[in-house]
């Protein structure tokens, strides 16, 4: 079923994105922009970690993720979170579907067996990949290749935020689907219908992200660009 016919997700979709506002898990702060990892600046931030300790959060991201992969059709034997952000979404979404969920390492262990996926995998186990927030999806290949490596195949990953800055893409090179619980456009259009959000502030960050670049050019700050196959820092 396509989405955008889908009225219950839709409403579910626009209050996962209400929320993480309430919550302050997404704020925009154009007049004193946000430090990244990265050395960039930002004038919007989102730390999906903010909403894991809230319970009534965590089930509405269960249900709509639950809907999300019953309209997509996504079909999976077992829950990964990727380490350490994914891993509380993983385990509340592995206990809602009644599936077993392991977690993927960054990089392996050095000492004792070195695996990089923790838990029981099954050789050829269909396997959805959980995480918080996917900006250009780099990241998410190395997690990839660990599950193919223990036997596991990823068609389909799931994020509660995309910050829409090319993650689908990546990952459909590869073969694997994004489905986002939330997404900038959605959260800006909730924010900004509710009030939270200016249009002048709203139309400084879809600035920002139409061409970063640039964006810090005209402030005078300075870009520092990632390298290949890496995630800019978010937080």
């Amino acid at each position: 079923m396509d989405d955008a016919r889908d009225s219950v997700l839709l409403r579910l979709r626009e209050a996962v994105a209400l929320y993480l506002w309430e919550l302050g898990a997404v704020r925009v702060r154009p007049e004193e922009p946000f430090l990244l990892a990265s050395g960039n600046r930002s004038p919007i931030y989102v730390n999906c970690r903010r909403v894991i300790s809230e319970p009534a959060f965590m089930q509405l991201f269960c249900s709509t993720s639950q809907r999300l992969c019953e309209r997509r059709e996504a079909r999976f034997d077992v829950v990964a979170g990727g380490e350490t952000a994914g891993i509380p979404f993983a385990a509340y979404l592995a206990r809602t579907v009644a599936k077993p969920m392991v977690y993927v390492r960054k990089k392996a262990k050095g000492y004792g067996i070195a695996s990089r996926v923790e838990g029981h995998l099954e050789d050829g186990a269909r396997v959805l990949l959980v995480e918080d927030l996917i900006t250009d999806g780099g990241s998410k290949l190395g997690f990839l290749d660990a599950i193919a490596e223990a036997g596991g195949s990823v068609r389909d990953v799931l994020v509660l935020f995309d910050r829409q800055q090319g993650g689908n893409e990546i990952l459909a090179r590869r073969g694997a689907r994004l489905h986002a619980v939330a997404d900038r456009a959605t959260t800006l259009e909730a924010g900004h219908a509710a009030g939270v959000l200016s249009g002048s502030a709203r139309r400084e960050v879809e600035e920002y992200f139409e061409d970063p670049e640039a964006w810090h050019r005209a402030r005078g700050l300075v870009f520092r660009r990632s390298r290949k196959g890496q995630e800019p820092g978010v937080a």
